[in-house]
């Protein structure tokens, strides 16, 4: 046991000490772009109504200053509409109960359409004309 001991306070010695993490060390982020994607197939003959619903969206994010939305129409494949929508906080964003971003959204949604009944209405419309989703995370590298 002695020699255990003496093994150890040798190693303690002779070994350089582990650089410590002052409180203000950051580990270094990626330069990089979160998006929620959201991958859909509208029930069959819906798409254009979904499209008249998803016009009204643009017009909010028109009057919020918003941009980065990214709306594919496919042609291919079994999605009819892919839609990246941009993530401002990055990654974060997936702990949060509810963004400030999003209540502002839904109270210009429901301030263009004529009150938060009506917005409830078409996003309830809305989600009758989805026939299958999947939602996902992804990024986009903008830098070394």
């Amino acid at each position: 046991m002695k020699k255990l001991l003496i093994i150890a306070a040798a190693l303690c010695v002779t070994l350089p000490a582990a650089p410590a993490l002052s409180q203000d060390a950051q580990p270094e982020l990626r330069d990089v772009k979160w998006y929620q994607i959201h991958m859909i197939r509208w029930v069959s003959g819906k798409g254009a109504r979904a499209h008249e619903i998803i016009e009204m969206f643009e017009k909010v994010d028109e009057a919020l200053g918003e941009q980065g939305v990214l709306d594919f129409h496919m042609s291919t494949g079994e999605w009819n509409s892919i839609v990246a929508f941009p993530m401002k906080h990055g990654i974060a964003e997936m702990g949060w109960k509810e963004s400030p971003e999003g209540k502002k959204w839904d109270a210009e949604f429901a301030r263009q359409v004529g009150g938060e009944d009506k917005a409830k209405a078409l996003m309830d419309e809305l989600q009758t004309l989805v026939a299958a989703e999947q939602r996902h995370v992804g990024h986009i590298d903008i830098g070394e």
